[in-house]
């Protein structure tokens, strides 16, 4: 009886529940669910939010989203495909095969064939990819075979521009699933063959806005019009109310012949630079230098910041986390700092990695200003999402969406390693020990 009560009570209020607006985190502490591997653990199922999202269509559905693997959002997508709904499908062009191509390829280049979507498909372990496992687990290939209208970045004729990165669905011109996690095991629920991993850390919104539903379908046209990267359109930040809320809504890539306020990074640095009391940030790649120098203008003045990034990304020469901790790694291999480099001198105490299964990385793409707005979206901290990348940033002026956020923030705070780890400070004294004695340091 008590265990049925809690996973009532974290059904109940396993999301925000404010109008036309949720907010949903696959690491949410106040919600449950039975992960495709079995496991009963903490979090939102963002599977199933966006499998009932796609079963709520009746006309449309519009899916752009780097990767797709997941067969229950396949299988979802194929039966509204059947009933007759218009669904279309665009994906990052690397990840457009199903198994028996990856399969080939693999064989062709010698590497091992046991990687996580063989694991996937191959439900019997037998090594060999039989009809049933491909029509039920493999999602490319269950698409594929209903012949459900699907295209990628080399539709128009290039080798593919940048990163086709969106994580977005348009339902019925009505409602928008915007996304940081592709529709992947690993993204979402954590890898097949690992028990303790619980996924990457991610987070989705579902907005009920036509306004909104209709600037990402215009995004949709230019990408189905075989219109990517640089030869989109440009078209600034657009904003429309929600629920009483302003969400403005900007995309990626933007040419560099523009004044990098008016990129989608500079969208970012608008909201992050009306910082007054606190910012806090949770990122998976933050290298753009001129974001940085934004964020201590906001420290200089008083602001507080709290920022924790993937530890994959967090120590490399490019990462701004360095210049915020006061520091700078020589490249090894040509003994210069990054250009532009600006430690600051008054680091921060609240900036570092945060402590997770191994396999699961912080995958967020977050920032929260003031307690009152949220940034997010597909897009990294990073040059190649502002410049290169197919990609999606909203922000969302919401005291309820930025409480969710923080306290998400709050989540990943409590077990994160802040400051510079032992590792970081040995390689910053070996290679500029290294560099000096080339005699180029």
């Amino acid at each position: 009886m008590k265990f049925w009560l809690l996973s009532l009570y974290l059904i109940l209020f396993s999301s925000t529940s404010w109008a036309q607006i949720k907010a949903y985190f696959n690491y949410n502490q106040q919600a449950a669910y039975t992960d495709p591997r079995g496991t009963y653990r903490y979090g939102d199922n963002l599977e199933q939010v966006i499998i009932d999202e796609i079963n709520s269509a009746r006309q449309s559905i519009f899916v752009a989203v780097q990767e797709i693997r997941l067969p229950g959002i396949a299988h979802a997508l194929v039966e509204k495909y059947r009933a007759g709904v218009d669904v279309r499908i665009v994906l990052e062009n690397s990840y457009n095969f199903d198994a028996l191509e990856q399969r080939d390829a693999l064989e062709e280049t010698g590497e091992s064939s046991f990687t996580s979507l063989a694991q996937l498909v191959d439900i019997n372990g037998n090594g060999r990819f039989e009809k049933h496992e491909l029509e039920t687990r493999d999602a490319i290939y269950m698409l594929r075979k209903a012949k459900v209208p699907l295209i990628d970045d080399t539709w128009d004729g290039s080798a593919g521009s940048g990163l086709m990165h969106h994580k977005f669905v348009v339902i019925d011109g009505k409602k928008t699933i915007v996304s940081s996690a592709n529709f992947t095991m690993s993204c979402i629920h954590g890898d097949l063959r690992a028990p303790n991993t619980r996924g990457n850390a991610n987070s989705l919104m579902v907005i009920e806005s036509p306004g909104a539903a209709r600037i990402f379908t215009q995004e949709f046209d230019q990408l189905w019009g075989r219109n990517f990267g640089q030869s989109k359109t440009y078209r600034g930040p657009q904003t429309v109310t929600v629920a009483g809320q302003k969400v403005t809504i900007q995309f990626s890539p933007t040419t560099r012949r523009m004044h990098w306020n008016y990129t989608v990074n500079g969208l970012a640095a608008k909201h992050l630079s009306r910082a007054q009391s606190r910012i806090n940030a949770a990122l998976f790649v933050f290298s753009d230098q001129q974001l940085g120098d934004v964020m201590k203008r906001a420290h200089d003045r008083g602001v507080g910041i709290g920022v924790l990034i993937e530890n994959n990304f967090a120590f490399r020469t490019y990462s701004e986390l360095l210049d915020m901790l006061g520091l700078q790694l020589l490249d090894p291999n040509k003994c210069i700092y990054e250009a532009n480099n600006n430690p600051w001198s008054k680091p921060i105490k609240e900036g570092g990695i945060p402590r997770m299964e191994a396999g699961d990385m912080l995958h967020h793409k977050f920032a929260v200003v003031d307690q009152k707005t949220t940034i997010f979206g597909s897009q990294n901290w990073s040059d190649s999402a502002n410049y290169n990348n197919d990609e999606t940033l909203i922000v969302v002026q919401s005291p309820e969406v930025a409480q969710k956020y923080n306290q998400e923030y709050a989540r990943l705070r409590k077990n994160a390693w802040f400051g510079p780890t032992p590792y970081l400070l040995k390689e910053i004294a070996r290679r500029e020990e290294y560099c000096s004695e080339l005699g180029q340091y």
